[in-house]
């Protein structure tokens, strides 16, 4: 169990609501209870209370007359707050488009989920396809290159890693960190850490495409260079680092 779990201040019953919602992914039209059971590991009794209580709050939407729930207005709503709080990325949105025009990639800012990083916000070329990942989706944080680069720049554990090792040593290096294959054979990316303010938990911006449109060399020499100048260029616009 983990240790938040123990603390007497946790709420089991909010938890498992707030389970309930993180079930979906962004490829799911609709889910019903069956399935969140079976997601979550709870009891079907539970998730029929949970699934209920979600909908009367709109959290959930019912599809009459089938039982299948999708998110909600309340969660779109959410979401929309949690965008404008990030107050960099309307100055992101035209740079990072012009990255992934040209550079045929995808782009897209990321942050700590739990154990993974979600996918926050994605620029796609307007004028080539690109990777399948979409807004929502978390990838292992120590198998990708935007979890690795977050990882490089958090403050140093007591027992660290030789891949955190490494991470730091090619950012200070390079400006960016690199993965060919990591969370999965057939996608390379490069990801550079970004911290908005002094002491915010830091985001990554990401490049990735599938190995056969991104090969090391084109990463190396192109890509992860022009994602590095990029956030640079944020930063300074900002007037922070980069």
């Amino acid at each position: 169990m983990p240790d938040a779990e123990r603390d007497r201040r946790f709420a089991a019953t909010l938890a498992k609501g707030l389970r309930i919602m993180q079930a979906f992914k962004p490829d799911d039209a609709s889910l019903g209870n069956r399935e969140l059971a079976r997601r979550t590991g709870m009891p079907p009794s539970t998730v029929a209370r949970m699934t209920f209580t979600l909908a009367s709050m709109g959290f959930l939407e019912q599809l009459h007359p089938s039982e299948a729930y999708r998110l909600g207005p309340s969660v779109m709503a959410l979401g929309y707050t949690a965008r404008a709080g990030l107050s960099f990325l309307p100055m992101a949105e035209n740079i990072m488009q012009q990255l992934a025009d040209d550079t045929g990639v995808l782009v897209a800012l990321t942050m700590r989920n739990g154990d993974a990083v979600m996918l926050t916000r994605c620029w796609r070329p307007r004028n080539a396809s690109s990777l399948w990942l979409s807004e929502g989706h978390r990838i292992p944080m120590e198998q990708s290159a935007a979890g690795r680069a977050i990882l490089a720049v958090e403050p140093a554990q007591a027992r660290e890693t030789d891949q955190v090792r490494t991470d730091r040593e090619q950012l200070e290096s390079m400006g960016y960190v690199s993965s060919l294959g990591g969370w999965n054979r057939a996608v390379n990316a490069c990801a550079v850490p970004f911290s908005p303010a002094p002491g915010a938990p830091p985001f990554a911006f990401l490049c990735g495409a599938n190995t056969s449109e991104l090969n090391r060399e084109k990463l190396e020499q192109i890509v992860g260079p022009k994602l590095r100048d990029t956030v640079q260029t944020l930063g300074r616009s900002l007037g922070i680092c980069g």
